[in-house]
């Protein structure tokens, strides 16, 4: 049979109503299939992102107090979700259109295996952020120092975590390199202010100023944020006209910046109340923010 002949044999097939109806309703099946298994995949990650999200507002309203964890864990657990639903409507996609998804899926274990090999710091990234979101070393809003940057977490994910530093540069560093943190944000911390006195005024003058300037401090706003008051640490050093004395509180993490710049305010003011010169008083500043 020549090919002309198959052809023709092609076109009288093709004109005929019962065959023609028959491809046409083919079509439509596998169209209609692709659209029902589309849906079911939107449907299926809506109802997953209203039960993370349920999830999250019920962890919250409970006594876990680590919102940026339970939020940040979330929206993990949706990608993931998300990866694996596309991954699945896809594959349904093209066996539906006739496609040998069997050899596309070794094709691209084969050239998956080929692209992790080649990118191995990034999958050392997502493998040391999902242990860092998971093992709750730092959260959103902490002040860090990690990795020769120092600042607020501002964005935690799997891949880099971002940190705004006191300058307001943002410092991006991949998570994989991320070992040491030193977090000012968990348990209580202590809130450390230093001053110097000239030699003609007496230790008990510093101590009658540390009791007035804690107490005073109490009617603050950050009055909720003490732990301990402030108090008498030491003599930290003697210089040539001055003595520094050091005063410490133990306060909730994260205030003790604020309250040391308002101790370090009410102090000033108090030495000019007791007539204090501002000549021979130093001020020593170490403040994160």
């Amino acid at each position: 049979m020549t090919e002309t002949a198959n052809e023709q044999i092609a076109d009288t097939l093709e004109k005929t109503p019962f065959i023609s109806e028959l491809v046409k309703n083919q079509l439509v099946l596998k169209l209609t299939s692709i659209l029902i298994m589309i849906l079911i995949g939107l449907v299926f990650l809506k109802i997953a992102r209203k039960l993370i999200d349920k999830l999250i507002e019920s962890e919250r309203s409970g006594k876990i107090a680590n919102k940026s964890k339970i939020k940040t864990a979330g929206n993990l657990l949706y990608s993931i979700i998300k990866t694996i639903v596309v991954f699945v409507v896809l594959i349904g996609i093209l066996d539906g259109l006739g496609i040998n998804t069997s050899a596309l899926i070794a094709t691209a274990g084969v050239g998956g295996l080929a692209i992790a090999f080649a990118s191995q710091s990034i999958i050392s990234d997502f493998i040391k952020g999902a242990f860092i979101i998971i093992d709750d070393k730092i959260r959103v809003g902490e002040w860090i120092q990690t990795a020769s940057a120092e600042g607020e977490v501002e964005e935690l994910n799997l891949r880099t975590t971002k940190i705004r530093d006191f300058n307001g540069s943002i410092h991006i560093i991949p998570n994989s390199q991320i070992e040491k943190v030193q977090n000012f944000n968990r348990g209580p911390a202590k809130s450390d202010v230093s001053f110097r006195l000239s030699y003609d005024t007496d230790l008990r003058t510093a101590k009658e100023i540390i009791e007035k300037v804690s107490k005073e401090l109490k009617n603050t706003e950050y009055k909720k944020d003490f732990i301990e008051d402030f108090s008498f640490f030491e003599i930290n050093s003697f210089d040539e006209f001055s003595y520094k004395v050091r005063m410490l509180a133990e306060v909730k993490a994260g205030s003790q910046w604020a309250i040391a710049r308002k101790a370090r305010e009410l102090i000033k003011l108090e030495m000019e109340k007791r007539g204090i010169k501002a000549s021979l008083v130093g001020y020593e500043t170490n403040e994160k923010i």
